[in-house]
C-alpha cells in the first residue's frame, strides 16, 4: 500500500470517527431531555411542566433527534462514498487513471469465468509503445508520464461500455473486450491504434514526437487459452511479432 494511500485511509477514518462521535453525543443529548421530559410529567406530578417549557423542550427533542437522523444518513452515505474511494485508491493506476494490475488480474479472471459459463467469446489487446524509452531518455520522465497519461484518456474514449482497460506496467496496457472474438478485436485494435497515430505528441520543448508507435498483439478466448495467464502471454507474443514485424501494427 502506498503512503499516499495509506494517508488518505487515515483522513477518512479521522473523519468517519468525528461523525460517529457527533451522533454519540446528540443522541445522549437527546435521551437525556426525553428522560428529563418523562420524569417531570409522570413522576414529579406535583410540579407539571408549564406549557412554555414543555414546548420548548419537545422541539429541541426534535431538533436533536432530527440531527441524529441526519447524522445517520450522512455517516451511511460516506460509509458507501468511503468503500467506493478504496475501490478507486486500490485498483486504479495513479497516474493513467484507468485500471491498474491487481484489478487486470481479478476481474479478467471473472470475465474468462463469465465467458466460459455462458459460452460466448472473450479478446484482449495488449499495447505497448514503441521507442518510448526514447521519450524518457530524450525529453525525461514529465514527458513520458504525459503521453501515458494522454494515451491512456484517448483509449477510455474509444472503447465500449463493457470493456475495460488496465495498465501492466511501464508503456504496457491491456484492453479486454467481452463478446468479442479475434476478428473483432483485431479491428477494434486497428481502430485504437489508428486513434493513437492521429495524436499530436509534443515535447516540453514543442518539439513533435512523431517517433512513437503503438504495437498491439491480439488474443482470444477460447482459441488461446482458458485462463487468465494463458490470454495475457499469447497477447504478449502477438505484440512482440507486431515489434518484429517493424512496430506500429497489429498481429494476432
Amino acid at each position: 500500500m502506498s503512503k499516499k494511500l495509506g494517508f488518505q485511509l487515515k483522513e477518512l477514518h479521522s473523519l468517519h470517527a468525528n461523525l460517529r462521535a457527533v451522533f454519540a453525543l446528540l443522541l445522549i443529548l437527546t435521551l437525556c431531555i426525553l428522560a428529563y421530559m418523562a420524569v417531570r410529567i409522570f413522576v414529579l406530578t406535583r410540579e407539571p411542566l408549564p406549557p412554555s417549557e414543555f414546548a420548548s423542550l419537545c422541539v429541541f427533542a426534535l431538533a436533536c433527534l432530527g440531527l441524529c437522523i441526519g447524522q445517520l444518513h450522512c455517516l451511511r452515505r460516506m460509509r458507501r462514498d468511503t468503500r467506493e474511494k478504496i475501490e478507486q485508491l486500490t485498483f486504479v493506476d495513479e497516474l493513467t487513471g484507468v485500471f491498474n494490475y491487481r484489478y487486470l488480474e481479478q476481474r479478467l479472471g471473472e470475465e474468462i469465468q463469465r465467458a466460459m459459463r455462458h459460452g460466448y467469446p472473450l479478446a484482449v489487446v495488449y499495447l505497448d509503445l514503441d521507442a518510448f524509452k526514447m521519450v524518457n531518455d530524450t525529453y525525461g520522465h514529465e514527458a513520458g508520464n504525459e503521453v501515458l497519461r494522454r494515451v491512456s484518456q484517448m483509449l477510455r474514449g474509444h472503447v465500449r461500455g463493457e470493456d475495460f482497460i488496465g495498465r501492466l506496467g511501464g508503456d504496457e496496457f491491456l484492453i479486454v473486450l467481452p463478446h468479442t472474438d479475434e476478428s473483432g478485436a483485431l479491428v477494434a485494435g486497428e481502430r485504437l491504434r489508428t486513434k493513437l497515430a492521429a495524436l499530436d505528441f509534443t515535447a516540453p520543448g514543442g518539439e513533435r514526437m512523431d517517433f512513437l508507435g503503438f504495437s498491439m498483439g491480439v488474443a482470444s478466448f477460447p482459441a488461446h487459452g482458458n485462463t487468465r495467464e494463458q490470454l495475457v502471454q499469447a497477447a504478449d507474443q502477438a505484440m512482440y511479432r507486431a515489434k518484429k514485424s517493424g512496430g506500429d501494427r497489429v498481429c494476432l
